[in-house]
């Protein structure tokens, strides 16, 4: 038996989110996480699909701006195979080069993701949904890239940090995103760019806002 939902694909009894790797459906139970959990330098964190949601030392996964992250990426490190599930708190926040691997974020709580400091970030496979204001959220310089990824319903799919200057560099590719209320990236850096293939979209607003360099390439509006 199969089903879609919100760009993921569910099949007998697995959620397939965007490339690669089965995960277990929603309706199986979720695991607590009371502190933050560290992927530590150069290490790997494979939930093989385990659903995890924030308790209340952590966030509610409104868009309080104090909230603490599910997950710490440190440098070189990688998160893979993992259902965050609400409340989501903060998320996951990187620090570094950092790879995220299908990761599903079942209802975004302040920020899918966040980038706190420079590096490049690659985000491939899963997908994020029901996000009040930005999916993901730029802090440092950093190049970003999400590829084979499904997000839906959002305020923002990327957001580089208000009033920031610095030079973001964003990649889209194979990325499937539809319902923005603004944007897939803004920006208030005349330096930051995107780069844009592969893509569907639907229902984004206005595209892009405040980004001065922008290439797009087999795209398609739906």
């Amino acid at each position: 038996m199969m089903k879609r939902l919100a760009g993921t694909v569910i099949l007998s009894g697995l959620l397939v989110c965007g490339f690669g790797q089965a995960l277990p459906e929603k309706a199986l139970a979720a695991e607590v996480v009371h502190k933050t959990i560290v992927v530590e330098k150069g290490q790997t964190y494979d939930g093989k699909g385990k659903r995890l949601i924030a308790g209340p030392e952590l966030g509610d996964g409104s868009q309080r701006e104090d909230q603490k992250p599910i997950f710490k990426v440190e440098d070189g490190a990688t998160l893979k195979n993992v259902v965050l599930g609400a409340p989501a708190a903060d998320g996951v926040h990187t620090y570094g080069n950092a790879s995220i691997n299908n990761v599903v974020w079942e209802d975004v709580g302040e920020d899918a993701l966040t980038v706190k400091s420079e590096g490049s970030v690659t985000i491939n496979g899963g997908s994020a949904r029901l996000a009040a204001d930005k999916i993901f959220q730029i802090n440092k310089a950093s190049t970003f890239t999400v590829k084979n990824f499904t997000a839906d319903q959002g305020g923002k799919f990327i957001r580089q940090l208000g009033g920031s200057t610095f030079k973001a560099v964003v990649n889209i590719d194979n990325c499937t995103i539809t319902n923005m209320k603004e944007a897939i990236f803004r920006t208030d850096s005349s330096t930051s760019s995107v780069t844009m293939i592969n893509t569907r979209y639907s229902k984004v607003g206005q595209k892009w806002i405040g980004v001065k360099h922008v290439t797009e390439r087999n795209n398609h509006e739906f």
